[in-house]
């Protein structure tokens, strides 16, 4: 009964159903609930589903079971990495590589578990031995080339990983892995992107239920969708910047253009996803996720907004008017840092088991990485230049745009870690990221201070005072004398 139903799930799990196949492997262990066999199949589908818990459950009931189980030590090394937990992982795969030395398996997980934690050189050239000792005892088996691929790939070597993909495709020029790999490379690199997309719409189209493929495929489409969520803060922050320094006839020219450049990307984004993703693809995600269409629409009614503030900040038809402009262009940064907010909510949440939330936590911690970098050295820039600038005051409104970028994201990671039900990670994030949400919120607050209580520039002009009228004229009087007769005598 149990090669039966080891036999019926394999099949099952082959064609991506892998529910079904964890059905099959359940109703065998309620029959023989301690088989080992089993029990570290279901660890590996558990696993497979992302089901973590339950993944480390019936590993360590197959290693209770079996101690020598090595399949059970690399499950369980696998989930307590999906669970950061770095140490545990580790110890169980040196576990594995001590009870069978030469098992490529245990050599591929170790490097795995080992790059993912790597911090310095030490543990990457451990990581780069296993896995040169995995493909030397494996070196035509295209599943070591495709695991050795991955693990380079997140070592940031990608010509040692495109060597194993060209070399396991070499063996097997449909292997599924392999091929996922060879998109996720070509995606990384912005001129062969179209490429990857490609090679997804093969596996799928071969393979609809390859939940990889799936995955990188969804990756690449929420990425192009917070993007244009990403085009609103920039449109914010290139008009705050330039109105510091160029004078309102510039401001004329420049910022429709940059209006016209937002749309412009609106556009390709939704023409070139709907060119290259599956047909009805991408309609189908959305019409699942409401949230992300409402996110759309917000994200281009804040658009427009900024453009609104932006046309008042260029008029410049008093000071007051210049700080109403500035405050909508706020406004509008509030309603793109919404839109990225439900974009990303959208994109790591589950819908009817389903979930796109790979690589969202990879996304959002590289973004803040980005924008912390980029953001400090610009207000650094113009903090130090600001008192030379035309609208100095304009500098506050920066800081505020800043700010709120940085707030959102943060809010998205500790959205994915609650997610992914890390809790002890939760908690770890949660008291530093709260902590720098904190100095953020101070700087926000100064940001608005600042906006609503300097003194912006204006064209606006004082009247010229009008000359006083010239009093009428004194009217003159002339005095004639009468010539009087001379005197009779």
């Amino acid at each position: 009964m149990t090669s039966s139903a080891l036999g019926r799930a394999e099949v099952a799990a082959e064609l991506g159903r892998l529910d079904e196949a964890r059905r099959i492997i359940g109703e065998a262990l309620i029959a023989q609930p301690d088989d080992p066999v089993l029990l570290e199949r279901m660890a590996d589908i558990a696993y497979r589903l992302d089901q973590t818990d339950a993944a480390l459950r019936y590993a360590n009931a197959a290693i209770a079971a079996d101690p020598a189980r090595i399949d059970a030590y690399l499950t369980a090394a696998l989930a307590y990495d999906a669970d950061t937990m770095r140490a545990e992982a580790q110890r169980h795969a040196r576990m594995a590589t001590r009870l069978a030395p030469d098992h490529v398996g245990a050599l591929l997980v170790l490097a795995r578990v080992v790059a993912n934690a790597a911090t310095s050189d030490k543990p990457r050239a451990e990581a780069r031995d296993a896995l040169e000792r995995a493909t030397q005892l494996a070196p035509a088996h295209p599943g070591t080339h495709a695991h050795a691929a991955e693990t380079y790939r997140r070592l940031h070597d990608s010509d040692a990983a495109r060597r194993h993909v060209e070399a396991g495709l070499a063996e097997d020029p449909v292997h599924a892995e392999l091929l996922q790999t060879r998109a996720r490379l070509d995606f990384e690199n912005v001129a062969t992107r179209d490429k990857a997309i490609a090679t997804l719409r093969g596996l799928l189209g071969s393979n609809p239920g390859n939940v990889g493929a799936q995955r990188l495929l969804a990756e690449i489409m929420w990425r192009a969708l917070i993007g244009l969520a990403a085009w609103g803060w920039f449109f914010a922050a290139a008009v705050v910047a330039l109105s510091m320094w160029i004078p309102p006839g510039g401001l004329r020219v420049l910022t429709p253009a940059l209006f016209v450049g937002v749309l412009g990307a609106w556009f390709g984004v939704f023409r070139k996803l709907n060119r290259h993703l599956p047909q009805g693809y991408l309609r189908k995600r959305l019409l699942r996720r409401p949230e992300a269409l409402l996110a759309l629409v917000i994200g281009l009614v804040s658009s427009s907004v900024v453009e609104i503030g932006a046309a008042v900040v260029r008029s410049e038809w008093s000071a007051e008017a210049v700080r109403g402009g500035y405050i909508v262009v706020l406004v509008g940064m509030m309603g793109a840092a919404l839109a990225h907010l439900l974009l990303f909510t959208a994109w790591v949440g589950r819908r009817d088991g389903e979930s796109d939330r790979h690589a969202g936590e990879e996304f959002a911690l590289l973004s803040v990485i980005i924008v912390i970098g980029g953001g400090l050295l610009l207000v650094g820039m113009l903090a130090a230049l600001r008192h030379w600038a035309r609208q100095p005051a304009a500098f506050g409104v920066f800081v505020a745009i800043v700010g709120m970028v940085v707030v959102t994201l943060l809010l998205e990671i500790l959205l994915v870690q609650a997610l992914e039900y890390r809790w002890r990670m939760f908690d770890a994030y949660a008291g530093g990221v709260l902590f720098i949400a904190a100095l953020l919120a101070l700087a926000i607050w100064w940001g608005w201070q600042q906006t609503a209580t300097q003194t912006f520039h204006s064209d606006e002009r004082a009247p010229v005072p009008t000359a006083p009228k010239s009093p009428p004229p004194i009217p003159t009087f002339h005095f004639t004398p009468s010539v009087l007769p001379p005197p009779a005598g």
